[in-house]
């Protein structure tokens, strides 16, 4: 006859991980000895289960309680659903009459979605390739789509039309290159900003901020090159209908008619109206290459004028392409700056900038270059306003830019709950020399 009875009150029990439940274990002694109990917790569960106290004493005919506490990790290894489980009661003195009441534990799902979109900027002249991670940190899985938007309809997106499901402690990868709906041939980059939006099956949609920098079809610098080009045609033409043609034409008509004396007079002649010709040719040669230098701002390591910020000189050869986004965040009635620092030995030719307001926010939004404020547009003026100079702003070594956000009113974006801050940014392009 077993003289140790033990059951759960109740049987089951639901547990959210990262948080605690409870049952309580009655454990009966129908012996006629004092009886001391240990207990283990079996299955997936024991592992974090514990048992409260650890130890149990009873006398005969007596009966106690111990509390179980479950306590699932918050982890995505931490499956959702049904987990059985038994406690195996342990009597010392009668080790033989050992019982394992069962029970189940229902463990709740819990998402933890994160997505970033890599690389936030991309720049060419058709597509820019971009991929969205999407990590998912639950423990159940997810099913996502995306889809892709620009406020000036500039441009097409390539997202898969179908949902991605991403298993739980796994991240999945996916394309969404964009590009642009018209062609720019010739002149400055143009910046479009884009918003690609992560949407689960079931939780709040993860809306992801990038750029694309769409760059000219031509070359710079082509221009510049066909017209010196045009210019030496045009004089080797010139020269050879103004001087060198007539010159054999006389000579030919006089060679037929005269003596060969006179023959060899004028073929003297045309000689030498040739040898002018050359140096003609040569002056002409000189004077191209002179207008390609001009134009293009002087042949590679003369020295250029020294610049200041405000004057419309073109960059140096081999300057490197700038593109810099400045955001900042303020909450209503505060304000708030983010700055960009040019390097040592570097000047910024500040061509393009791009403001945007994507919530709607109202108060101010100030670009200054050192202590010299350059533009202070009202945020309700606008969501997004591109400035383009055709004389670059020159930005000296160490010298900053700062974009400064005085927050009115937070305002409203397309989707997701209202802010408690207003949010703008600045995007600023040129080259770094």
């Amino acid at each position: 006859m077993t003289t140790t009875s033990a059951h759960l009150d109740p049987s089951t029990a639901s547990v959210l991980p990262g948080e605690e439940a409870q049952l309580s274990l009655e454990v009966r002694n129908g012996g006629e000895l004092v009886e001391a109990y240990r207990f283990e917790v079996l299955g997936p569960a024991g592992a974090w289960t514990v048992v409260d106290p650890e130890t149990l004493s009873l006398y005969p005919g007596t009966a106690g309680r111990v509390v179980l506490k479950f306590r699932p990790p918050r982890e995505s290894s931490t499956s959702a659903g049904p987990v059985a489980f038994g406690v195996r009661v342990l009597p010392q003195e009668r080790p033989d009459e050992a019982v394992v009441p069962e029970g189940v534990v229902e463990v709740l799902p819990f998402d933890g979605l994160t997505a970033e979109l890599t690389p936030r900027m991309s720049q060419g002249r058709g597509r820019g390739r971009h991929q969205v991670a999407v990590d998912n940190r639950g423990n159940r899985p997810v099913s996502v789509t995306l889809a892709g938007s620009d406020r000036r309809d500039a441009l097409t997106f390539a997202v898969p039309s179908a949902a991605t499901t991403v298993e739980p402690g796994r991240a999945a990868f996916v394309r969404s290159d964009v590009r642009p709906r018209r062609r720019v041939w010739r002149g400055q980059d143009v910046p479009h900003a884009f918003q690609v939006v992560v949407t689960p099956a079931e939780g709040e949609p993860i809306p992801l901020d990038g750029t694309y920098l769409q760059q000219p079809m031509a070359p710079r610098g082509l221009l510049k090159t066909a017209i010196a080009v045009a210019v030496v045609a045009g004089a080797l033409a010139g020269m050879w209908f103004g001087v060198l043609r007539p010159a054999v034409r006389s000579t030919a008509k006089n060679a037929v008619a005269g003596s060969v004396t006179a023959a060899q007079s004028q073929a003297s002649e045309a000689k030498q109206k040739a040898a002018d010709a050359q140096g003609a040719a040569a002056a002409a040669q000189q004077a191209a290459a002179g207008a390609q230098q001009a134009a293009g701002g002087g042949a590679s390591g003369s020295p250029r004028p020294a610049a200041s910020p405000g004057t419309g000189l073109v960059p140096a050869p081999g300057a490197a392409l700038f593109s810099q986004r400045l955001k900042a965040t303020a909450p209503a009635g505060a304000t708030h700056a983010e700055s960009y620092q040019v390097p040592d030995g570097k000047t910024l030719r500040l061509t393009d900038l791009v403001l945007e307001n994507p919530q709607g926010d109202s108060g101010t939004i100030t670009i200054a270059v050192g202590d010299t404020p350059l533009l202070a547009p009202a945020l309700e003026n606008f969501r997004e306003q591109d400035f383009h100079w055709a004389s670059p702003i020159l930005v000296g070594e160490k010298q900053k830019l700062t974009v400064t956000v005085t927050c009115g009113r937070p305002g409203q974006p397309l989707s997701g709950p209202a802010p408690s801050d207003c949010s703008a940014a600045a995007l600023l392009s040129g080259s770094l020399e």
